[in-house]
């Protein structure tokens, strides 16, 4: 009875544009290339020298899947409701939600009413967990293993514009 219920969910509320179910499912939408050893890292989990980023925590849905960021925050880094906890939303990591100043009662984007991140801030949230505010993150937010240039460059990735992933940049 419960399974059909949520195929009916599912069914009902356009699952594949509104919930992401695993690395793979909007992988038509990624990179042919990757430009950056931060984008490769923020799409495969896996830095340009092959050595994969380890994480510590997660939900079950990062801990089956074993992707990078996209796993749970979308190709378009639009984040989304996330499979199988449906009424959980993941934040956006949009230059705009992360840099610009927002607040609970404007946005609804999951970020919360806190400060914009800066490096500082974004590196203590990615491997610690912990905000800007100083409020720790939800528990579903792996703390990820990173040398110190992967997360450097993982943060330029994040702090550059999201282009469209199929077409070639010039």
């Amino acid at each position: 009875m419960g399974a059909i219920v949520l195929i009916a969910f599912v069914v009902v509320y356009g699952g594949g544009s509104s919930f992401h179910f695993g690395p793979s499912w909007d992988r038509e939408n990624w990179p042919a290339q990757f430009q950056s050893n931060g984008e490769r890292i923020y799409f495969t989990g896996t830095s340009s020298s092959g050595v994969r980023i380890s994480a510590i925590g997660g939900g079950m849905h990062m801990q089956m899947h074993r992707g990078g960021c996209v796993t749970c925050h979308g190709a378009d880094r639009q984040g989304s409701r996330l499979m199988p906890k449906f009424w959980k939303v993941v934040p956006p990591l949009t230059p705009a939600a992360l840099f610009n100043m927002h607040d609970e009662s404007s946005n609804n984007d999951g970020h919360g009413d806190h400060e914009e991140y800066d490096d500082t801030t974004l590196r203590r949230a990615i491997t610690k967990g912990i905000d800007p505010s100083g409020e720790p993150l939800d528990r579903e937010m792996p703390r990820w293993i990173l040398a110190a240039q992967d997360i450097a460059d993982l943060i330029e990735f994040l702090k550059s514009p999201v282009r469209n992933s199929r077409l070639p940049s010039h």
